[in-house]
């Protein structure tokens, strides 16, 4: 079974990001977090909304950034690649916005696809990659690309 071109491009982030899918290393993240790679795509929107950074790399393979102006939103960008997802609350990761609605939810995804991101779906998020953990299950899209809690 041939692999959809996204997986593809996530599995090559990966190698890429980690060194190795097989002995992955995880040092890329802080080091990445700090040279805020992002910074332009976060003040494009700063002009728009109040952003608080909430990353925690203890758990997050993705900067976390919560928006809020008439509407509040959590956006993760990848440490991996350039990959985004938006949900439209703060307080979980559960209503991921596939299909912007909102004038808001829109705004975030234009500007995040002009600066180069690509949004991931539902679908492809329940998806295995090639990133192997530690107890030799492969990690799914979700996991390899967002939150390793």
């Amino acid at each position: 079974m041939q692999q959809p071109p996204l997986l593809d491009t996530i599995n090559q982030a990966i190698v890429v990001a980690h060194g190795s899918a097989t002995a992955p290393h995880y040092g890329f993240l802080q080091k990445t977090y700090d040279k805020r790679p992002y910074q332009p795509l976060i003040d494009d929107l700063a002009l728009r909304f109040a952003i608080t950074d909430t990353t925690d790399l203890n758990y997050d393979s993705a900067m976390v950034y919560h928006l809020r102006q008439q509407e509040e939103h959590c956006l993760l960008l990848s440490l991996v690649g350039k990959f985004f997802l938006l949900f439209d609350s703060i307080v979980d990761r559960k209503r991921l916005v596939e299909q912007p609605a909102t004038e808001e939810a829109r705004a975030v995804f234009r500007a995040a696809q002009q600066h180069g991101f690509v949004p991931i779906d539902r679908e492809t998020l329940k998806r295995r990659t090639c990133l192997v953990d530690y107890e030799g299950r492969t990690n799914t899209v979700w996991e390899a690309l967002f939150d390793r809690s």
